[in-house]
């Protein structure tokens, strides 16, 4: 099982791999977690104009042309920490079966 903490390490280092700024990382930290320009405007004390700003560059960077793509980005990044649960043998279906 992959945990949150893997999962963030692995997209602060391509984060920083990608060479965004602090502020840059805080803005998309917070795109990730589905605040709105307004509300991370409002956490950072920066007006939605340098959000925006920030927000276009954070596109460049990463290579993609907007939110759409962010997800599809993040996927891509964290594919690599996330394994497979392995099936379950004869034995192991069969214990568990008979303890539900």
């Amino acid at each position: 099982m992959t945990s949150m903490t893997s999962i963030e390490q692995t997209l602060d280092y391509t984060m920083f791999r990608c060479e965004l700024r602090e502020k840059q990382r805080l803005v998309l930290w917070m795109l990730l977690v589905g605040k709105e320009q307004k509300e991370i405007s409002q956490s950072l004390h920066m007006s939605e104009e340098a959000i925006k700003k920030h927000q276009r560059i954070i596109y460049r960077k990463l290579g993609i042309k907007g939110k759409a793509q962010l997800s599809k980005w993040v996927l891509e990044q964290i594919s690599s920490t996330i394994t497979a649960p392995q099936p379950l043998t004869k034995e192991e279906f069969f214990r568990d079966f008979q303890n539900a």
